[in-house]
C-alpha cells in the first residue's frame, strides 16, 4: 500500500428493512392495480420502510396497521382508488402483515 491508496472500511448495513420475500410478495399484490409502477414506486417504497421500522414497536400489529393505513391513504389520495379497490387490497395487505408477524 503506498501513502496515496486509499483504505475503506466496510461495514454492514445498520438499518432496518423487511425480507426479501415481503417486498415479492408485495409486488405481486401491487401489481394488481390500474396504476402504473411509476407511479407506485414511491408509495411502495414508502411503505416498506415503514414496515421495516415496525420491528422496533412494542405492538406490532398496531405499527402494522398505522403503515398499511398510511399506505390506503396516499392510494386513495394521490392515485383516486376506488373504495373497492382499496378494500381488497386492505386484506391482502392484512394477510402479508399476518404472514410478517407469524415469520417473527
Amino acid at each position: 500500500m503506498t501513502g496515496t491508496d486509499k483504505v475503506v472500511p466496510t461495514t454492514t448495513e445498520d438499518t432496518p428493512s423487511v425480507p426479501g420475500w415481503v417486498e415479492t410478495t408485495l409486488d405481486e399484490i401491487l401489481a394488481n392495480l390500474p396504476v402504473t409502477a411509476e407511479k407506485l414506486a414511491p408509495l411502495r417504497a414508502s411503505y416498506l420502510d415503514c414496515l421495516a421500522n415496525c420491528g422496533r414497536a412494542t405492538d406490532l400489529d398496531s405499527a402494522h396497521d398505522a403503515c398499511r393505513q398510511g399506505l390506503l391513504r396516499a392510494l386513495k389520495d394521490n392515485v383516486g382508488l376506488d373504495s373497492t379497490t382499496l378494500r381488497t387490497l386492505e386484506q391482502k395487505l392484512e394477510k402479508l402483515e399476518l404472514d410478517i408477524s407469524s415469520a417473527i
